[in-house]
């Protein structure tokens, strides 16, 4: 009964905690991928992004036929999974340890800023969290000898690499480990269901992509846009290591944060003590659920900082246990301490602003970077849609995908900062662009950010936004022309 409690409890609290802060713009370009992808899937599009995330796309269709909003669908997916991830994690950690560890790991995943950001958000990221720690689970149980866990976990790891591919790659030395000794027959047996799993999402995702080879070529199209400056193996050297360890660093001790402190107290406890564990097959599960996704995060590349997901869960358990163990007989200091530190993340999240040291420095993703990122877009899609017509309107966007999504009517210019990018001088007529009754037309600097690179600043207008920016932009008669590109753009008399 006590546990049920703890479950229902801890859905509960996490779910409420997210509702009043969810985003209401599409936050990443890869939100708008999957926008698009609830309508049209086409990886070779990036409908979404490769390698295809097709079970997460199948779900939220299905979810959407609720919502009719791919905003709305998934971020509803991402506040349900994180509450149901939350609750996984308990159960991982009363099964690995004890109610009590289980119940603080929970806490310290349901309070992490960086989790909470990503739980109102329209990513995936959640989803995958709870997928992970729900196989993790059950691999565990599995390798206690529990084998009513086997089927349900090859299950679950199976439409983990439905929803995230790279998922599956990551589980696989866990997954060996953990059914070393269930017999080669659970084995096999277990393998074949896996696979036919595994073909149901597969053989659609291939068709979808107009085949094997045609997918593949999508692929090492799209991984030799990051992986040549990052990866190790194709030729980024140290300097490609170091980009990839500074930003994982960063984001794992973002997302660890304050529950960081009695892991590293624990442990140093243990050193200076001499006290070497004598069981190892609990400390092997956990590096093997940690260290393939911190190799290939460290040395081929490491994107957005939801990716850590796959193994915070076991850091925020390993600090669980390191505090129950260092008041193992102080159950009040114990409740203190887990409240200090649970208040702590949720006062990070609540209250810190997104610039803490000023604008330019370090960003952090918390409540305020959700707010600012909404206010950001609602206000310029408003601006432009009240003061300017689509027919003689064109808008020069570093986030042009945001504006191909939400002002699909208007001309959109896509800005590359890269001087040697080519330049492009263009009419409105050019564009396509109808002159107004004033025989003008209007490019819209849509990113606050491209004013730096204005080189007709004499030129620009501005116009006064309800969270105090200012949205700029040029009128252009037909005498006059519009160029960018080459790291500049600008107006000049044609």
């Amino acid at each position: 009964r006590g546990s049920v409690r703890i479950t229902v409890g801890l859905f509960a609290l996490t779910l409420l905690s997210r509702i009043p802060f969810r985003s209401q713009i599409l936050y990443h370009w890869d939100s708008v991928n999957f926008a698009y992808a609830v309508r049209q899937f086409s990886v070779a599009r990036e409908q979404p992004q490769p390698p295809g995330y097709i079970l997460y796309v199948w779900l939220c269709r299905l979810v959407d036929l609720l919502f009719g909003d791919a905003q709305t669908t998934m971020v509803c997916i991402s506040i349900v999974a994180s509450a149901l991830a939350v609750v996984a994690l308990f159960r991982l950690g009363r099964s690995m340890f004890d109610r009590r560890t289980g119940r603080i790991a929970a806490l310290f995943l349901a309070a992490s800023p960086l989790f909470w950001f990503y739980g109102e958000i329209a990513l995936p990221h959640t989803l995958d969290t709870l997928l992970v720690i729900v196989s993790v689970w059950w691999l565990y149980e599995t390798m206690q000898g529990d084998h009513r866990y086997l089927y349900p976990a090859i299950a679950v790891m199976a439409v983990a690499g439905g929803v995230r591919q790279q998922t599956l790659v990551f589980l696989a030395p866990l997954l060996l480990f953990a059914l070393r000794r269930v017999g080669w027959r659970r084995f096999l047996s277990a393998g074949v269901l896996g696979a036919v799993i595994c073909l149901v999402w597969f053989i659609p995702l291939m068709t979808l992509s107009n085949g094997f080879t045609n997918y593949m070529s999508v692929m090492g199209a799209y991984n030799r846009r990051f992986l040549d400056t990052t990866s190790v193996f194709m030729g980024a050297g140290w300097r490609g290591i170091g980009r990839n360890v500074r930003k994982l660093a960063m984001y794992v001790l973002y997302g660890w944060n304050v529950a960081l402190v009695p892991g590293i107290a624990y442990a140093a406890r243990r050193f200076w003590r001499r006290e070497w564990s004598q069981r190892w097959e609990k400390p092997v599960f956990l590096i093997l659920w940690i260290a393939p996704s911190l190799f290939f995060y460290s040395a081929i590349h490491m994107g957005q900082q939801g990716l850590i997901f796959l193994f915070l869960p076991a850091l925020l358990l390993i600090s669980a246990v390191a505090l129950t163990r260092l008041l193992t007989s102080r159950s009040r200091w114990l409740m203190a301490a887990t409240a200090a530190l649970v208040g702590l993340n949720v006062a990070t999240f609540c209250v810190v602003p997104e610039y803490p040291l000023g604008p330019g420095t370090q960003r952090l993703l918390t409540r305020a970077t959700l707010v600012n990122s909404d206010h950001y877009y609602q206000d310029r899609f408003k601006a432009i849609e009240e003061s300017f017509a689509p027919e003689s309107t064109a808008i020069l966007a570093d986030n042009w995908h945001h504006v191909e999504y939400y002002l699909p009517a208007y001309t959109r210019l896509k800005w590359a900062q890269n001087p040697s990018k080519r330049r492009i001088v263009t009419t409105p007529a050019e564009l396509g662009l109808q002159f107004d009754v004033d025989g003008q037309a209007v490019i819209v600097i849509f990113d606050s950010e491209l004013s730096a690179f204005n080189e007709s600043p004499a030129s620009v207008r501005g116009l006064p936004l309800k969270h105090g920016c200012i949205l700029s932009y040029f009128v252009l008669g037909g005498d006059r022309t519009f160029h960018y590109g080459a790291g500049s753009f600008g107006v000049s008399k044609g």
